[in-house]
């Protein structure tokens, strides 16, 4: 028996709960919300993880840290540097967190970054050198292949959070295209959600919500 006779059967057995304009399409699409609910943590899984895209990453001439979630990303990449897969960290960013002008206080992402890697992560001070450049993505990226190539690296790690990394590969390729240097992504696990399970955390909805906008965006302007 064929799926719309099956359809058309199930259609006529609870025809008298449902209003009469009621349609094949409409049965149709109610099945496949039910099945939507059904197997809806693999789907918002697979929603989260299409935006990870990580490298196997290997030794390099540095570990660079994209500004934002200082917390985060620098622990990521102090715990890189722990596991000797560079000797150099230089986190990026010039743009001052709203919260820091409230006290006062004008540092730069980049140095701040230094700082908490300092004091709290116990990390030697000449091992970290603050690029302070870039007030998005597209100008960090931008800034780290010409440092990186005044300084004749041919591997670089960059750290950013995990969802941002599909976002960061395209504009990577964008960028680097014409250039020998080899890029390895690898995403820093949020302290404020969990990447499977992002859908039942505010700041995980948030992020995934931002992210596909900011990937579009990107994909229409760059």
């Amino acid at each position: 028996m064929r799926f719309l006779e099956i359809i058309d059967i199930i259609k006529w057995k609870i025809g008298h709960f449902l209003p009469r304009n009621w349609g094949r399409k409409w049965l149709i699409l109610f099945f496949v919300g039910c099945w939507a609910i059904i197997f809806r943590k693999p789907l918002l899984q697979g929603v989260g993880n299409f935006l990870i895209k990580e490298d196997n990453i290997e030794q390099a001439d540095a570990i660079f840290i994209l500004g934002g979630n200082i917390f985060d990303r620098s622990t990521h990449g102090v715990y890189l540097y722990q596991k000797h897969f560079s000797d150099t960290l230089i986190p990026l960013g010039e743009v001052v967190e709203k919260i820091l002008l409230t006290i006062g206080n004008n540092i730069p992402d980049a140095k701040l970054s230094k700082q908490f890697m300092m004091r709290e992560l116990n990390t030697p001070e000449q091992a970290i050198k603050p690029l302070v450049k870039g007030t998005s993505t597209q100008e960090e990226v931008e800034a780290i292949l010409t440092y990186a190539t005044k300084n004749k690296y041919q591997k670089i790690i960059v750290v950013s959070d995990k969802f941002h990394l599909r976002r960061i590969r395209y504009t990577f390729n964008k960028v680097f295209k014409n250039s020998p240097i080899k890029v390895m992504l690898s995403g820093a696990p949020n302290s404020s959600y969990r990447e499977d399970y992002w859908w039942k955390y505010e700041q995980g909805l948030i992020m995934v919500n931002n992210e596909y906008v900011k990937l579009i965006y990107y994909f229409l302007k760059y």
